[in-house]
């Protein structure tokens, strides 16, 4: 049974709401106290907004936050109170210092893996913490930053907890319609496929270590301008609000209210930041009741209490209305004999009689470990090279070179006139070279059309700000993206599966959007690894059939597959690797009767023999 996915507006109906709601607030509050309770959760909210979109979209975990706050905070406050500066002067400053900041944090260390920028970004909050406090003719140091201006916006001051209140939840109200414009655009698909699978990403042509630093800047930054309101809402700033604790505060916000999803952060904030005020009464029992709900709500809602909430009141509504999740047949039904309309793309240029990928001398090594060693062949447009050869022969190595996953100690790989050795492997598909995997890599939380969509990323332009502000262009873009992506659904067995999630589709559909998603690529080479496999014979006919037809758009392919009929029969070039090293290679038939070839399979000697009489294995195919 398979079940859509719940339909995922742009939320500005629920935003409305929500943002209409906030506005009668302040008439039904029985007093003062409680706008400051408020104001201080749209503050924490809009730190926890950027944190969100940072772990949720990106994958990565910060515990600075906390000091990217207080250097908006103290940044502003040293520029309108020390030097006399105008307030936008001072909002400029902050921001432009966390920016700078979180940059220069950024850089390094997001091109490393695991959990660097945590300890990259915890060390961080300790230094700005400790400056804070050792620099006293500067920042006050322990005794604080007093006689910080008031907020003003020209004649209109914002020195009450009323005014600061309508202000601070418009801007927090500004941000999340901007964050939400971002998310449901074509940066925002990369940037969830960043989190789910970065090395397939990367092949898409997605800059992932680009995309990742511009996330951490804007977080970055609207923690900088959270800290700028609070300095100008409290007139007075010390360093212990902007502390280790508070950046695990906020992480505990984004996690409690659902890591990824926008509401959750600020259910979360919600929850946690009148959570204490709520325990009081119990006296010292609050921070034992604070401590289990928190233990609770991770336990038995580890994706958060936004989703979980979502779920509930969806399946409430399908009970109330008597109805069943749509659903569908898994995979187990025969596919739909369908041909796929070949995605149109330009010419390539190149004659018949130029290569179109040439791999010259390639050489990998991983640590005393050869995995290639001189390697060397040709495909031309318009046709198909098998690299075949035992398991570990470093087939799958080699097209993780040619793609830019893995990068070559010695030799050159050239596309058409165009040298991409040592590429990154979102440059490598600037270069129009697409791939499969062993293991089908689908974004199992994206839609069918999502997926595909990846695959069109580099046919758009829109960036960080264009997405933001949801421009017309951007608009525009988007549609003729996805015009095009249905257009390349239709007369495949994915037809009107578009807005299924990818997880519930059968093997060999899987195995057909994978192959779409590179197609969108408009390559010249399209790099298949074992596209048949864990297929039955009728499938693997018939994908077979399908990427066969490709070569008569001048398209070369490389294969790298084990089921030697297959092989036999679709390929007009074969490449055999034994131990990294090419033994020999050249029309099918020819390398069939190959004694090297034979020797590499089989054995020789006495084991070969022996193994000679199971004519049904892989082995004797070949």
């Amino acid at each position: 049974m398979t079940e859509r996915l719940p339909f995922v507006p742009k939320d500005w109906k629920l935003l409305a709401a929500v943002a209409a709601v906030a506005a009668v607030l302040p008439l039904m509050l029985p007093n003062d106290y409680f706008l400051v309770l408020f104001n201080i959760m749209a503050l924490n909210a809009l730190v926890v907004l950027g944190l969100n979109f940072l772990i949720g979209c990106a994958g990565q975990i910060s515990l600075g936050h906390a000091a990217f706050y207080g250097l908006g905070a103290y940044t502003s406050a040293i520029v309108t109170t020390t030097l006399g500066w105008p307030l936008w002067a001072g909002l400029a400053a902050a921001l432009a210092t966390a920016a700078l900041l979180g940059f220069l944090l950024a850089v390094p260390t997001l091109r490393l893996e695991g959990h660097y920028l945590v300890m990259a970004t915890l060390g961080f909050n300790i230094i700005v913490s400790i400056c804070l406090n050792q620099m006293e003719e500067l920042t006050g140091g322990p005794s604080g930053f007093p006689g910080i201006p008031a907020l003003h916006l020209g004649p209109l001051v914002m020195d009450t907890d009323r005014s600061f209140y309508g202000f601070i939840w418009a801007a927090f109200f500004i941000v999340f319609a901007l964050l939400l414009n971002l998310e449901h655009s074509r940066i925002g698909r990369a940037l969830r496929a960043i989190h789910d699978k970065e090395l397939t990403a990367r092949t898409l042509g997605v800059p992932t270590h680009a995309y990742k630093v511009g996330v951490f800047v804007l977080s970055a930054v609207l923690a900088a301008f959270a800290g700028f309101c609070y300095a100008h809402y409290v007139t007075f700033i010390s360093p212990k609000t902007f502390d280790i604790f508070y950046s695990v505060q906020v992480v505990t916000m984004v996690v409690v209210g659902g890591m990824g999803n926008l509401w959750g952060g600020l259910v979360g904030t919600a929850l946690l930041t009148s959570l204490p005020e709520l325990l009081h009464r119990f006296e010292d029992l609050h921070v034992l009741i604070y401590g289990l709900l928190l233990m609770g709500s991770l336990v038995f809602f580890p994706h958060g209490l936004a989703p979980a909430a979502a779920a509930g009141l969806r399946a409430a509504f399908r009970r109330l209305r008597g109805t069943a999740p749509e659903s569908g047949k898994r995979g187990n039904a025969p596919a739909p004999r369908a041909t796929v309309r070949p995605i149109p793309r330009p010419d390539s240029g190149s004659p018949p009689d130029r290569d179109a990928l040439a791999v010259q001398n390639v050489s990998v090594r991983f640590g005393g470990l050869q995995a290639l060693q001189d390697v060397s062949f040709t495909v031309k447009p318009g046709q198909i090279a098998a690299l075949i050869g035992p398991n570990g022969a470093g087939k799958t190595t080699l097209l993780n070179v040619v793609s830019g996953l893995v990068a070559c100690q010695e030799g050159r790989i050239l596309a058409g006139e165009g040298d991409i050795t040592g590429l990154p492997a979102h440059r490598v598909a600037r270069a129009r070279i697409g791939r499969s995997f062993q293991t089908v890599q689908m974004f199992s939380h994206l839609s069918v059309l999502d997926n595909l969509l990846l695959g069109f990323h580099l046919s758009g332009r829109a960036g960080f700000w264009k997405a933001l502000w949801h421009t017309p262009a951007e608009r525009r873009e988007e549609e003729t993206l996805r015009e095009r992506a249905r257009a390349a659904l239709r007369g495949t067995p994915l037809e009107g599966k578009e807005d299924l999630p990818a997880a519930v589709l059968s093997l060999y559909e899987q195995k057909v959007l994978e192959i779409l998603r590179a197609l969108a690529l408009e390559p010249c080479v399209l790099l298949l690894d074992e596209p048949v496999g864990g297929l039955n014979p009728n499938e693997s006919r018939r994908l077979m059939d399908w990427i066969g037809a490709r070569k008569k758009d001048g398209m070369a392919l490389v294969l790298v597959e084990h089921d030697m009929n297959v092989v036999m029969e679709y390929a007009d070039h074969v490449v055999v690797l034994q131990h990294g090293r090419v033994i020999a290679q050249g029309p099918p038939r020819r390398i069939q009767k190959d004694p090297k070839v034979i020797a590499a399979y089989l054995g020789t000697g006495r084991r070969a023999g022996r193994t000679e009489a199971h004519s049904g294995t892989e082995e004797t195919a070949c």
